[in-house]
């Protein structure tokens, strides 16, 4: 970004050490800086923190003035994010009057979204994922909250919320939370927990559940373990914990939905992804253990269980050259003596397959 000879307003209130670190940015690349817009501005920078500004009127003020004289405008993070070389977040092609019609927002109010970095604007266009946002800012202004309010609570939803289908919704205290297909939680993914077992604290049940399956009470484990897991939607261990409870009792399918959700909380959950292909195998979807077997091999090279495994997928499917080769590199680990034996075994029948 070229910033030579140019004027950047650092507008409101940065995220600590935010403001200074732009700042010596801007001037080592030869522009100057201000704490507010100017008739000598170039660009117009909004720190994040600076949402009192917006009941206020001074910030949409600004935004006003500078979109009259044609100024760029730019987030806290996008502005952070254009001078480390990053490109601009595209694909703006929604008109963003079709966003906006649904709601009780204006052009204006999206200006104030777009410069918290909540959506995209480019000439008059938005991202078609930004139309949620602004549905969800209208949602919040209907409901009572002030603009600077409803842009403060999408803030922190994006900030902290856990990755899953959920839209933000007001409690009947008045607190900014998550609805989910199957209750609801704090903005950072933690349980508002209306549990049989009263008061427990979600490491009460933690605790509960691991003794219960380690005295074999397993269908209770499972049963807390599947509540941690709705409780904290951050939480890759509970998931895995019930899956391979459900794992073990033969119930395939609850184990597969249980792992995949552990992933979709931890994607680099190795013990939840070599599970995962256990279980798709055991309901005849070899195809697809293999693809996870594939991808905890990429992830782990030495994981010898799944390489073992991976080459018997392949041994089955006929693909004697691959099997063969992933039992050699097996073999190159060091297993113990019975399953090196197999493996060896396993060689053999290879390389008659490839003779034909």
């Amino acid at each position: 970004m070229d910033l030579g000879g140019r004027a950047v307003a650092l507008y409101g209130r940065f995220s600590p050490g935010a403001r200074e670190r732009l700042q010596r940015e801007v001037i080592r690349r030869s522009g100057s800086v201000a704490r507010d817009l100017t008739r000598r501005s170039h660009v117009l920078v909004v720190g994040s923190l600076a949402t009192a500004l917006i009941d206020a009127g001074a910030l949409p003020e600004r935004l006003r003035v500078a979109r009259e004289r044609g100024l760029p405008v730019r987030g806290e993070r996008a502005f952070a994010a254009e001078l480390a070389g990053e490109a601009l977040p595209g694909d703006a092609t929604l008109p963003l009057t079709t966003a906006l019609s649904q709601t009780p927002l204006t052009g204006d109010d999206a200006d104030v979204l777009a410069a918290f970095d909540l959506i995209v604007v480019v000439d008059q266009k938005c991202r078609f994922g930004d139309a949620a946002v602004i549905r969800t800012a209208g949602q919040l202004r209907a409901d009572g909250r002030s603009f600077g309010e409803a842009v403060r609570i999408l803030m922190r939803a994006r900030d902290v919320a856990p990755v899953g289908r959920h839209r933000i919704v007001l409690t009947p205290s008045g607190d900014a939370a998550l609805q989910w297909d199957d209750g609801l939680t704090t903005l950072e993914g933690q349980g508002y927990l209306a549990l049989q077992e009263g008061s427990a604290s979600l490491d009460d049940l933690f605790e509960g559940a691991a003794l219960a399956e380690a005295s074999g009470e397993l269908d209770e484990a499972a049963r807390l373990y599947d509540q941690c897991g709705r409780a904290d939607r951050n939480d890759a261990i509970a998931p895995y914990n019930y899956g391979n409870i459900r794992l073990g009792q033969g119930a395939y399918d609850q184990a597969i939905v249980a792992y995949q959700r552990a992933l979709a909380r931890d994607a680099d959950f190795l013990e939840a992804r070599y599970n995962l292909a256990q279980a798709l195998e055991a309901v005849g979807k070899p195809e697809a253990a293999a693809v996870e077997l594939g991808r905890v091999l990429a992830a782990d090279p030495t994981h010898s269980d799944a390489m073992f495994n991976l080459a018997q997928l392949r041994m089955k499917a006929g693909e004697a050259g691959e099997a063969k080769a992933l039992y050699e590199r097996y073999l190159a680990l060091g297993p113990p003596d019975p399953w090196a034996a197999t493996a060896r075994k396993a060689i053999v029948y290879c390389m008659a397959l490839i003779a034909g």
